[in-house]
């Protein structure tokens, strides 16, 4: 069984899952009401722990490529005339999220790996002070290669850029500190080493950068930071 592709549900995963289901056979109401509250204040807190950021930098998406997508949808205006560098060792799905983005005008370019190790110096000569964002996998699917997040960021934010971090495989099985690591945007799903359960994930947008650099995707509901689309 390829556990890095998708792990099995852990039994403490699963049993959490009954309990939430036993407790919300108990009660009625909306799922955004105070009361029901808690057990998504906890997962928010949860997460944030595990990547060392605030709950409220965390909101929730069905998957790592939702999440991709609503943090892309949400820098429309702050990737608008500029170019977005990423490597070949992304994610199919995600590569693919930004080359969609070419069909607007962006300019997407994807620095190809050598010997299946990402290059710093292939990356840095890729960026310009025309970079928006410099997209990267902590953690490789195609080879598990760990990449030098922190440096990437430094990169980045010496051109004025954003450094987005694709955490779907890495978290739960390398340390995580956004902080630490400059990251300031990030999309991550549960069921790999997490071994949550599949359709749930999440997205984290530093504070400073909320509502400003990114902006809610969608435009109605107020729940999750104003990053959800849902009401209470």
């Amino acid at each position: 069984f390829d556990n890095a592709s998708s792990h099995p549900l852990s039994v403490h995963s699963a049993a959490a899952l009954r309990r939430y289901v036993d407790w919300l056979e108990q009660e009625i109401g909306d799922p955004w009401w105070p009361t029901w509250a808690a057990p998504r204040d906890e997962a928010q807190h949860l997460f944030a722990t595990l990547i060392n950021a605030d709950r409220e930098e965390i909101s929730f998406a069905r998957s790592t490529v939702e999440a991709e997508s609503n943090l892309l949808n949400g820098m429309t205006e702050h990737l608008t005339g500029g170019n977005i560098v990423t490597n070949d060792l992304a994610y199919s799905a995600v590569l693919y999220n930004y080359q969609m983005r070419e069909r607007d005008g962006l300019e997407v370019r994807v620095v190809r790996n050598r010997d299946w190790q990402i290059d710093l110096a292939d990356m840095e000569r890729a960026i310009d002070d025309n970079t928006k964002l410099i997209s990267i996998a902590l953690v490789s699917n195609v080879n598990g290669l760990v990449a030098d997040v922190r440096a990437l960021s430094e990169l980045a934010h010496a051109h004025g850029a954003l450094l987005h971090a694709d955490l779907m495989q890495s978290a739960g099985a390398v340390p995580i500190d956004v902080r630490a690591m400059g990251i300031d945007t990030a999309a991550c799903s549960t069921f790999k080493w997490m071994m949550g359960v599949k359709g749930y994930g999440f997205q984290y947008v530093r504070a400073d950068l909320q509502g400003t650099v990114v902006k809610p995707s969608q435009h109605h509901g107020g729940v999750g930071f104003n990053y959800e689309p849902w009401t209470e």
